[in-house]
């Protein structure tokens, strides 16, 4: 296999990786942080794969998207639990508020940036650090590999403690306005944000009480959310649109 010059000049790819498997610092990396062993290397060797990659994968070989889309259902099933029996006392609202702000993109890049795992990244990308959303969905496509090493049972357990350990208490207790956070990137993107009531386009099949809005940037549809008042739909709306993302040109 022929390595791009961009490759070349990363100098922890050839360290830290082999074809087939993971170096025994990495294994070490995982040992530490997570308390277990590396059985099936493969997977982890996929999960530290950045999409960059693909032009000098072999066949058969894949990036780490698909571990990033496990991992990242993981977390939120773990969140969820987490703050669900933390707050016994609390509404559906809050709670999705509390949840989102453990698994939130800015929380896992936090996250994986002071665990180090940039480290163990292969990518062609050049800069360093590396951006902090590249590690942060590293770190979502690690849980997916040791969910498919070791198990859900285990992997919950360990999830839960990784995120214990880096600071849940702070993250769910912090008071997160979803909206404001969307208002400063419309200004700085020249972008313009408003909500519609979705009354106005569809009543059929909306609960009685439950206010819904559909977020539009740009007179585009983004997202839609859902809440006992039109502040708290708003807020939801918000919420899913800066946690999905996919659509911004570019990231918070």
């Amino acid at each position: 296999m022929i390595l791009s010059l961009g490759l070349l000049r990363n100098r922890n790819w050839a360290n830290r990786w082999t074809r087939g498997g993971v170096s025994p610092e990495f294994r070490q990396f995982v040992k530490t942080e997570f308390g277990i062993r590396v059985r099936n290397g493969a997977w982890y060797k996929q999960a530290m794969t950045h999409g960059s990659m693909m032009a000098e994968l072999e066949p058969g070989e894949l990036s780490n998207e698909r571990l990033e889309f496990l991992g990242d259902s993981i977390l939120g099933a773990v969140a969820a639990e987490l703050v669900f029996f933390r707050y016994p006392h609390e509404d559906e609202g809050p709670l999705t508020q509390k949840r989102s702000n453990l698994v939130s993109r800015k929380s896992l890049n936090r996250i994986g940036e002071a665990m180090g795992l940039g480290d163990y990244i292969q990518t062609t990308i050049m800069q360093r650090p590396l951006p902090s959303t590249v590690v942060g969905n590293a770190l979502e496509a690690l849980i997916g590999a040791i969910y498919l090493d070791h198990g859900y049972k285990k992997t919950r357990a360990l999830a839960s403690s990784m995120l214990m350990r880096y600071g849940a208490e702070e993250a769910m207790e912090a008071t997160g306005d979803f909206k404001s956070s969307l208002y400063h990137w419309a200004q700085v993107e020249g972008k313009v944000v408003h909500y519609e009531d979705k009354k106005a386009q569809n009543t059929a099949g909306q609960a009685q009480g439950v206010h819904e809005v559909v977020l539009m940037v740009d007179n585009q549809p983004v997202a839609e959310g859902a809440g006992s008042s039109k502040k708290e739909a708003e807020q939801e709306a918000a919420r899913v649109a800066l946690e999905r993302g996919e659509w911004r040109e570019k990231p918070l």
